[in-house]
């Protein structure tokens, strides 16, 4: 692993309706709402990348101990939809070391995400993108050329704490654009992948997680689950999905 990151755990649940307003008072009580949420929650809408091999996805399904993934990722956005310019567009280059991970974000403008969009990869060919994400994101292009491969969209209502940076994420309605890849695009057309009522639970931590988080856990009837919206949201648009 490189030492010149941190190293971030994260274990996820799929969970019901019911589990979630009982995990969800539990949480409210003792965290902060994330700062991101002024009404509670927030929409999340990312465009990821794979190349030609589709080996972001390949790894994630067979189980790869090491893997990465490149998304563009817009904020400044509310629930009913994207506000005429955002406030901010990052991409970001997801790296998986067995059960912990990190991630190296580059702002971009509108413009550089447009060039995106069209394939022209070359803008991040300059000595100042070395080791981030766009550099990073070139030299993958370079070997297997990468493109546009879904987006994934849903609401996300988080909480956060100091105590060993926890930060826990209830991400719902979770859903994926069957009208193209521009995230911006006005007349988006978005397809459910899970039952309204399933809800993906992720919890982030440093180094430890507080004991009295781990309690907050406690007594749920959800097992771990390697839940990947990536994965739902690829299937579903390639007609894989059950």
């Amino acid at each position: 692993m490189d030492n010149n990151y941190r190293y971030r755990h994260e274990i996820k649940y799929r969970i019901n309706g019911g589990t979630y307003h009982i995990l969800r008072g539990r949480f409210a009580a003792v965290m902060e709402h994330d700062e991101h949420a002024k009404s509670g929650m927030y929409r999340v809408t990312s465009l990821y990348f794979d190349d030609v091999y589709r080996t972001a996805y390949k790894d994630k399904v067979n189980g790869a101990l090491k893997r990465k993934k490149y998304r563009v990722r817009a904020y400044g956005h509310d629930t009913d939809g994207f506000r005429t310019e955002p406030s901010l567009i990052r991409l970001e280059e997801k790296v998986k070391h067995e059960n912990v991970g990190f991630k190296k974000t580059t702002v971009l403008t509108m413009e550089q995400y447009k060039s995106l969009l069209a394939g022209d990869f070359g803008i991040f060919a300059g000595e100042e993108y070395a080791d981030t994400a766009a550099g990073d994101m070139f030299a993958s292009d370079r070997a297997a050329h990468l493109s546009p491969a879904v987006i994934v969209d849903y609401l996300r209502e988080a909480y956060t704490c100091r105590a060993g940076n926890v930060r826990v994420t209830f991400d719902m309605k979770i859903s994926a654009c069957t009208s193209g890849y521009d995230i911006f695009r006005e007349d988006n057309v978005f397809c459910t992948v899970m039952p309204d009522n399933d809800i993906v639970l992720e919890v982030k931590y440093d180094s430890f997680m507080p004991d009295y988080v781990r309690q907050l856990l406690s007594g749920i009837t959800a097992q771990q689950e390697s839940v990947s919206k990536f994965i739902l949201c690829s299937d579903r648009l390639r007609g894989n999905y059950l």
